[in-house]
């Protein structure tokens, strides 16, 4: 049964008007004419006010209405993440392919991003919303979060302290050797 259908049984089983229905939702009369005979499909916030108000299950509101079904479930903007993956893939891609051009290599682009790459990370820390993201992730997606940023921190530790220990035994060598030129 189409939802205009189903909207029109259950205010009439009520004894309501539109009018009465439409205040109840807190929307306009011609909105429910215009549902019941199907000239336009109610918002899905609207379907769940209408859901909780006749105690239906939406599963049972919506069911047999494959236009609403269509609307519902479809989504024509991109999600965020989606957004980022192909805008980074685009961008990576580009610039490889500029970099290859130019015979620019691993090692020089690796110091040239490593900087910006920590002040963009630390700066995107800043700007998401921690309580709806907490609230999105499920166990395997946390895991997989503490691996994969444990793999992107174990070659940065290691080079940050082994180039820190490097450094630290030529000050140490050269220090020594100065010592004991003075003793000669």
């Amino acid at each position: 049964m189409k939802i205009g259908k189903v909207l029109q049984v259950q205010r009439e089983k009520r004894h309501w008007s539109q009018a009465e229905l439409a205040e109840k939702l807190s929307i306009s009369r011609q909105s429910i004419s215009k549902w019941e005979q199907e000239v336009v499909l109610p918002s899905f916030a609207n379907v769940v006010a209408i859901s909780d108000l006749f105690k239906i299950s939406l599963d049972d509101l919506i069911k047999g209405d494959d236009k609403l079904m269509d609307k519902l479930s479809r989504n024509d903007k991109m999600r965020p993440v989606t957004k980022i993956l192909l805008w980074a893939f685009g961008f990576a891609i580009s610039i490889y392919v500029l970099l290859q051009v130019l015979h620019i290599g691993v090692a020089d682009v690796w110091n040239w991003v490593e900087f910006p790459l920590f002040v963009t990370f630390i700066a995107l820390l800043f700007t998401i919303n921690w309580r709806q993201l907490n609230r999105a992730f499920s166990k395997p997606t946390i895991i997989l979060g503490i691996i994969v940023l444990t793999l992107f921190l174990v070659p940065e530790i290691y080079g940050f302290v082994h180039e820190a220990v490097s450094n630290a035994m030529a000050y140490y060598q050269g220090y020594q050797d100065g010592f004991y030129n003075f003793l000669e």
